[in-house]
C-alpha cells in the first residue's frame, strides 16, 4: 500500500498495525455510530454516556475526535480504551506531543519533568515503563483522519480543522502524502471557529472535530461540529457549563443545534434518522 492509498477498515475488524493516515470505515449496517468529543482522561464520563445510550459493543461503533490524555487523572486508561474493538479514534495534538517527545528514543527525567509543567502531563510521571510503552504504542497508530460511510453520506473525523477554502478530497490527499502544513492545521487549527467562518468543508456529508473548547453547547460552522465541550473541566469543577457531548453520527442538524442540553456532565445526542434524508449541499458541492 502506497502513501496515497487509504486504508479501509469494515465493521468492527481488527485495527491496522501500522499507522495509516487516513482510515474508512464502511457503512454500520448492524448497529449506530457515535462520535465524542475531547476526552482528557474522562473515561468514567465515557461508559456514562454509553450506558445512557445503551451502547451495544457487539454492533455499536464509538469514534472519538482525539486528545484522549493529559488534564485528567485517567488518562493512564487510554491504552485498554483504544483497545476496545468498538473504539477507533484520531489522533489529537496531545497524543502528537507526547509522541514528538519520545521521537529520539526515552527522554531524560528532566525533560519530562519540564514538560509534565505544560498541557496538565504530570500523569505520566507517575506510570511505570512498562505502562507508558503500552500507550506509546497505542496512540502511535491513531490516523489523523477516519471517513465513515453511512446512510446520510460520508462523515469525517479529525481532530482540529481542515485549512479554510479546501475541499475534503484534497485535504485527505495532502495528510496522505505527509503536507506539514496540512498536518498542523489537522491537529491544531482553529481559523474556522474563531473566525466563525461558515463555509463549511466541502466533499464531505459532515465533520466533527474536537480540540477547542465550546461553552455550553457543541458550535456548528456550516457542516462542521465542534465536540469539545469542555468535559475534563467540567469533572474537575474548574468550569461549571464543561460537559461531555457524544452523538451519533446521523442526527440531524436541528437536533444537534438545539440550545438548551440536559443538565450534567453528559450530553447526549442519540436520534433514531431516517436513511432518506441525505446530509445536503456539502457532500456534493466542490469547493
Amino acid at each position: 500500500m502506497n502513501a496515497n492509498q487509504r486504508r479501509f477498515v469494515s465493521g468492527n475488524d481488527s485495527k491496522a498495525e501500522q499507522a495509516e493516515r487516513v482510515v474508512r470505515f464502511s457503512r454500520n449496517k448492524r448497529g449506530r455510530d457515535f462520535v465524542i468529543g475531547d476526552i482528557h482522561g474522562t473515561f468514567d464520563l465515557v461508559l456514562a454516556a454509553m450506558e445512557q445510550a445503551g451502547f451495544n459493543p457487539e454492533i455499536d461503533r464509538l469514534f472519538s475526535v482525539g486528545d484522549l490524555i493529559d488534564r485528567g487523572n485517567g488518562s493512564h486508561r487510554c491504552a485498554a480504551f483504544l483497545a476496545k474493538p468498538y473504539v477507533h479514534s484520531v489522533r489529537g495534538n496531545h497524543e502528537d506531543m507526547l509522541i514528538d517527545l519520545y521521537a529520539e528514543g526515552t527522554p531524560s527525567p528532566e525533560v519530562l519533568r519540564v514538560a509534565a509543567r505544560y498541557n496538565g502531563f504530570n500523569w505520566w510521571l507517575d506510570l511505570p515503563e512498562t505502562e507508558r510503552q503500552e500507550i506509546l504504542a497505542a496512540i502511535r497508530k491513531l490516523p489523523l483522519a477516519i471517513e465513515i460511510e453511512t446512510d446520510r453520506g460520508t462523515v469525517g473525523v479529525i481532530h482540529a480543522d481542515v485549512p479554510l477554502g479546501m475541499a475534503w478530497c484534497e485535504f485527505l490527499g495532502m495528510l496522505n502524502v505527509g503536507d506539514p502544513a496540512v498536518i498542523k492545521t489537522c491537529l491544531w487549527g482553529r481559523d474556522r471557529l474563531r473566525l466563525g467562518d461558515m463555509t463549511g468543508v466541502h466533499g464531505v456529508g459532515r465533520l466533527f472535530v474536537g480540540h477547542t473548547p465550546q461553552w455550553g453547547n457543541l458550535t456548528r460552522a456550516g457542516n462542521v461540529y465542534a465536540l469539545d465541550t469542555g468535559a475534563v473541566f467540567g469533572q474537575t469543577g474548574m468550569k461549571e457549563e464543561g460537559h461531555l457531548t457524544m452523538a451519533q453520527v446521523m442526527t440531524r442538524t436541528e437536533v444537534l443545534t438545539a440550545p438548551h442540553r440536559k443538565p450534567g456532565l453528559v450530553n447526549l445526542f442519540d436520534e433514531a434518522v431516517p436513511a432518506d434524508g441525505s446530509f445536503g449541499q456539502y457532500a456534493t458541492k466542490a469547493a
